[in-house]
């Protein structure tokens, strides 16, 4: 059997959150001071869970640093925190971004660290030396950007808009990749004017046409995208990225899966996210953050692909596969009056997005509300979880 423990969990106010969904998630009261995007469950050194363990609180990093036999899994491969489990909560879209490889990561990294770049440079691009493939899990719907569309359906978008910067990207590229770095390397000047173009082709596109079929149209989704990006971002040239990317529509429950390398972004909607614990992030656009053209363009993948959707069948207890055979997240709703065995080993993380769980092993008892969460490690054991409301698990076995 292994132990379990509480972990109280930081807070990220990035502007693109929202004053409200993390608060009444929560309990408090909203809308909160600051805008509330993501909740971090780990030991990533930027933003660290608070354990409780032997009567005090620690941070997760320290104590995975000083006792990694008792903080890690048994089976571990090393003396790292195996993820970082979020939750997301998106107000605005998020910076269009890009995850680099291990390998360049470990190269960045250790560039940065050569040239003296101090980690809160807010030019620094490497804040550690991992990778950040992530899967995303959508608790509402959600809409998302990623990859790049068709370019027959590009073609479309340019000739029905009239984009002449569209067209000519399109000239250049044979690949999905190389159209990516086409936008990317439009000239400053060129670029404003491109976006200012676009937003006036889309605004004419929406007043004329009105019928249902044209507003279900792929034409019809691209429209109301520059139209939202317009809104939050004016004048940012992140917009001609946006317009060539694929734009999904998710159902709660459902998930997708991005690896390094490929171009993102997430535009509304409210969401559980596991990944490796990195913060390694190239930004493109939608952002006042820094940017380093020249870098994205060196971790951007020649894949550029739409991914496919995972939804797991319907029922008390779902599990979602994730990039790593030994990495999952499990989906658990708990019914008033029923009593559920929950099997775990190695390292895992319970966090609670709904209603009232109770949490128990042989010994303690936890009862979680809202963005609450516990921690297993050790060999494999069970808990019992009962109450009524939701808990996610993710797990390294």
């Amino acid at each position: 059997m292994g132990e379990l423990f509480s972990l109280d969990n930081p807070i990220q106010n990035y502007a693109w959150g929202s004053r409200e969904t993390l608060g009444l998630m929560r309990g408090v009261p909203v809308p909160t001071e600051a805008p509330e995007a993501e909740l971090w469950v780990g030991a990533h050194s930027s933003a660290p869970s608070l354990a409780h363990v032997d009567g005090g609180a620690q941070p997760l990093d320290t104590l995975v640093a000083q006792n990694p036999d008792r903080f890690l899994n048994p089976r571990r491969e090393n003396d790292t925190f195996p993820f970082l489990f979020k939750i997301l909560a998106i107000e605005s879209p998020l910076s269009i971004q890009v995850h680099p490889t291990a390998q360049q990561a470990a190269r960045g990294y250790r560039e940065e660290e050569a040239r003296g770049v101090a980690l809160d440079d807010p030019t620094r691009n490497y804040k550690d030396q991992f990778s950040k493939p992530e899967t995303l899990i959508a608790l509402t719907p959600m809409r998302i950007l990623t990859g790049v569309r068709d370019f027959a359906e590009l073609r479309g978008f340019a000739t029905t808009l009239k984009l002449d910067w569209l067209n000519g990207v399109l000239a250049q590229a044979k690949t999905p990749r190389d159209l990516l770095v086409a936008i990317v390397r439009i000239p400053h000047d060129a670029a404003s004017t491109a976006t200012a173009k676009t937003v006036k082709a889309a605004k004419k596109w929406a007043k004329k046409h009105r019928d249902v079929q044209e507003q279900n149209s792929a034409i019809a989704g691209a429209v109301e995208l520059v139209a939202l990006v317009d809104a939050k971002y004016p004048g940012d040239r992140g917009l001609l990225l946006a317009l060539v990317m694929n734009l999904l529509h998710l159902k709660p429950g459902d998930a997708v899966f991005t690896p390094d390398g490929q171009v993102h972004a997430y535009v509304s909607g409210t969401a559980i996210e596991l990944m490796y614990p990195s913060d390694n992030v190239m930004r493109a656009g939608l952002t006042s953050k820094h940017v380093d053209e020249e870098e994205l363009i060196t971790v951007l993948g020649e894949h550029q692909n739409i991914p496919t959707i995972q939804r797991p069948a319907a029922g008390a207890l779902a599990t979602y596969t994730m990039w790593d055979e030994r990495l999952s997240v499990t989906r658990l709703s708990v019914t008033e009056g029923e009593e559920l065995a929950l099997p775990l080993e190695g390292v895992a993380v319970t966090l609670c997005t709904a209603g009232t769980v109770v949490v128990r092993d042989e010994t303690k008892t936890f009862t979680l509300t809202g963005t609450q969460s516990v921690m297993y490690v050790g060999d494999p054991g069970q808990l019992s979880v009962a109450g009524q409301g939701e808990l996610y698990i993710a797990a390294q076995r």
